[in-house]
């Protein structure tokens, strides 16, 4: 029996009904992107390509994405370093918005690395050979992006606004550069990058995992200044949504899906991280409990994925890492191995990156290669970022857990078959060892309402891309299969092709 949890009537968010202002904007913030856009940077997609179709050394194919990532972003970033102009499928918000995501879910990576540096270098050599200064890049950042008199600032939050969003990554890159940028600041310019952090603290978001963005925002201000404006309701509402075996509803009436891992387990354990003493309990806890049945998902060639935002697909190894982590500095026994961590880490990152999910120097807007079905109506160019979730875990904690050099042991899968149920979201979980195949099979439907023709996959009509085209704001059908009545899902992903 699934847990009931109180339901809140949702919101009427503007840009999901837009009306003519919001239209004339959409095509002002277009035009503006047509402007600063630049051809499109695939100089080095063969050979992260090529890196990631033999199993390699962990630590320089990491080493190799990180180079590939900032020397494509040097390219595309505009008003030092605030927006960065990818190209890609516009998202439901608009063109600025999307620019944003381009630098809000690019710095993250760069300061994970940097933080791994400790203060020895903050220059990275791009896989051209040319050095890249990463801490001057988010000094600029963070300084232009909170001055309103400057081209590159990030506006003025209002509620429900992707914003809030992009703030959480922009505060977890400041908290990670924290030795390198936040330190060097002036009083008065760390006063004015704070001053544009505390708008979330007025704002109100969807009632699912938005939650975790201002929390992450706040907890940062906290340990950046001592200033404590944490909303302890929002928290208590994220554990309400808390279904036991380590499993996450997202939002009241939302999926049991891969949000738990880029999403709700990301976010819990960077509040570990930038507090280890803030209600260590259950984060841990959970955690464990979530990665003691999750680690049977992992094949070395697939997921059985389900929900939405499949374009984040690179980032399903991220609680594992986290969990491992949480093990080792708070002596936990038992629970996941580092070697089986790594391994579903790398052979994740192996699978998918070898047949196309990397382009021109992002995170394709699919599974592999690009696919317009697979991109919801929220995603824009930059938005397949939080792909690298799972990568930022490993540069921040990999040196102290030994990753690297770590040897691998198998995944479930390579042990023997298995079977056995997740009663708190009713599935069950079987492998197969000798076609290394993991099916998960939801014994609950999610609509009672549906067909077979309901089920497939939908193409964007031709009439709908051209006014995607022309407006810059997202016209894709909805295509999260668990919505569609899908309820079995195999890591040989067969359902997304």
């Amino acid at each position: 029996m699934q847990k009931t949890i109180n339901a809140t009537e949702r919101p009427i968010i503007p840009y999901e009904h837009p009306d003519t202002a919001i239209y004339l904007r959409l095509f002002k913030e277009n035009l503006t992107r047509l402007r600063y856009r630049k051809a499109a940077y695939s100089q080095h997609d063969d050979y992260i390509r090529q890196q990631f179709s033999t199993v390699g050394q962990l630590r320089q194919q990491c080493d190799d994405l990180v180079r590939y990532v900032a020397e494509a972003f040097e390219h595309y970033a505009v008003w030092d370093y605030t927006h960065a102009y990818y190209p890609g499928r516009p998202s439901q918000q608009n063109a600025r918005t999307d620019a944003m995501e381009g630098c809000s879910r690019v710095i993250p990576t760069l300061a994970a690395w940097l933080s791994r540096q400790k203060g020895t270098s903050t220059m990275l050599n791009g896989l051209n050979g040319q050095p890249l200064d990463i801490a001057l890049w988010l000094k600029k950042a963070f300084l232009a992006g909170t001055d309103p008199a400057h081209p590159g600032y990030w506006g003025e939050l209002h509620d429900y606004d992707q914003r809030i969003c992009e703030s959480a990554d922009l505060a977890l890159a400041l908290w990670l550069s924290r030795e390198t940028v936040w330190t060097t600041l002036t009083y008065g310019q760390q006063k004015q990058i704070v001053a544009w952090f505390k708008q979330v603290n007025h704002c109100q978001t969807v009632d699912n995992n938005w939650h975790l963005f201002p929390l992450t925002v706040q907890l940062v201000i906290n340990s950046l200044t001592g200033e404590d404006h944490f909303d302890h309701t929002r928290y208590h509402r994220i554990k309400e949504f808390y279904v036991g075996d380590g499993w996450f509803r997202d939002g009241a009436k939302g999926n049991y899906d891969y949000y738990n891992a880029w999403g709700f387990y990301y976010s819990l354990y960077w509040f570990d991280q930038i507090d280890p003493s803030f209600d260590p309990e259950f984060i841990r806890a959970s955690l464990q409990a979530f990665s003691k049945n999750y680690r049977a998902f992992f094949t070395p060639v697939g997921l059985p994925l389900f929900g939405r935002s499949a374009c984040y697909r690179l980032a399903a190894s991220a609680p594992l890492l986290a969990a491992v982590d949480l093990n080792r500095r708070h002596s936990y026994r038992g629970g996941l191995h580092l070697g089986e961590a790594k391994r579903a880490f790398r052979t994740s990152l192996e699978y998918f990156i070898s047949h196309g999910a990397l382009q021109y120097g992002a995170p394709t807007q699919g599974l592999f290669g690009d696919d317009a079905r697979l991109v919801d109506n929220y995603s824009g160019p930059a938005s397949s970022f939080w792909s690298l979730r799972a990568l930022n875990i490993a540069l921040y904690c990999g040196d102290r857990l030994n990753l690297w050099q770590a040897e691998e042991h198998p995944l479930e899968i390579e042990r023997g078959d298995f079977s056995f149920e997740i009663p708190a979201i009713e599935a069950k979980v079987i492998g197969t060892f000798k076609t290394k195949e993991v099916v998960v099979i939801f014994q609950s439907e999610y609509c009672e309402q549906q067909d077979p023709l309901s089920r497939r996959l939908e193409r964007q009509k031709l009439a709908k891309k051209i006014q995607e085209i022309l407006t810059g704001r997202a016209e894709r059908p909805k295509n999260n299969l668990l919505r569609k009545g899908i309820t079995c899902y195999s890591s040989k992903m067969s359902h997304f092709f």
